[in-house]
């Protein structure tokens, strides 16, 4: 008898515990969405958010908002997750190849293919061709490091990173850029670069040959860093806690290069320190990487939905270096074509 009570009083108490885990399983923070994108300034990448925009009709916007609103989606939910969508068509139009690594958006981009006549109408008026969803159909793809890499540096470049952005995404700088990728653009003429990396239809050719000498730079930044003391510069700047864009993204390409075997490690070192303003307060607080304590406190919104998300609640400042905390997602799942 006695058995049978504790058998019992082990299996509610297991239920409420998954209930409880359940419940806590995604949820975004309370932040406005970043006016035009959160589009860096500098370059006029914001003349392609303008033609996104204009591509993208209200009402075929309202009723991919209201299909998604219909499946229990909370609003906020549905504003950040569609804000990212964006972002994703963005990236699209600017390089090749870019894989989508958010289930949660991925999900946006399912439900607005559903609308065949609006979709193909928007794909062909913004990247001047149809952006095809393709599926993956392996059953254990790979995570895509190299890719995912590339992705986050031309995602940093373009955009502000936002809590709700690492949410959505996975942690951001968490694989060096690739050994070829980088001696690519040491080597490469602008001409070449365009024609191996980037989505060459003549709209956007100006910004992209911006991020190519942007990165070229970077690069040639690192080998005099490497000379005048290697990571030493960014140790420093860690510990004074005085780490900013800038300097984040210096140091990924940097550590790519010479530390890529250790390389999250030594990066996690920086996004730790990256301070910003969030919320009105000042904070360690990082849209790229890990949370903290304080971060966790402040979620406010979730969705039970049908897929599993790791949620920043199971990573903390004290292990970041580990990829415990990293989105699982249709990432490596698919991709546009």
């Amino acid at each position: 008898m006695i058995a049978a009570i504790i058998v019992g009083a082990v299996i509610f108490l297991a239920l409420i515990i998954k209930g409880i885990a359940k419940s806590r399983g995604f949820r975004l923070y309370k932040e406005e969405l970043p006016h035009e994108l959160g589009i860096h300034r500098d370059k006029e990448f914001e003349n392609i958010v303008h033609s996104l925009e204009d591509s993208l009709p209200t009402a075929y916007v309202q009723q991919v908002k209201q299909r998604m609103k219909g499946r229990n989606t909370k609003a906020d939910e549905v504003e950040w997750t569609f804000f990212e969508m964006k972002r994703y068509f963005l990236l699209n139009a600017v390089i090749k190849d870019v894989p989508m690594f958010s289930e949660k958006v991925d999900e946006v981009w399912h439900e607005m293919i559903m609308f065949t006549m609006d979709y193909e109408r928007f794909t062909e008026h913004f990247f001047s061709r149809f952006l095809h969803h393709q599926p993956n159909v392996d059953t254990a793809p790979s995570p895509q490091p190299d890719k995912r890499a590339f992705f986050d540096w031309m995602y940093a470049h373009l955009f502000d990173i936002t809590g709700n952005s690492r949410l959505l995404w996975g942690k951001f700088f968490q694989h060096p850029l690739d050994k070829s990728t980088l001696q690519d653009f040491q080597r490469l003429s602008e001409d070449e670069l365009l024609d191996r990396y980037f989505l060459r239809n003549g709209k956007w050719e100006k910004q992209q040959r911006h991020l190519i000498q942007a990165l070229k730079e970077e690069i040639i930044a690192a080998r005099k860093r490497k000379k005048a003391g290697g990571s030493t510069h960014f140790k420093k700047a860690a510990k004074k806690g005085n780490v900013s864009n800038e300097l984040l993204l210096q140091g990924f390409v940097f550590y790519s290069l010479y530390k890529a075997t250790n390389f999250s490690s030594h990066m996690n070192e920086l996004l730790l320190y990256k301070k910003t303003m969030y919320a009105g307060e000042t904070a360690s607080y990082s849209g790229y990487s890990c949370s903290s304590s304080w971060e966790d406190n402040r979620h406010h919104h979730h969705h039970d939905g049908g897929h599993h998300h790791h949620d920043s609640s199971s990573c903390s400042s004290s292990n970041c270096s580990s990829y415990s905390c990293s989105s699982s997602s249709c990432g490596s799942g698919c991709s546009s074509s």
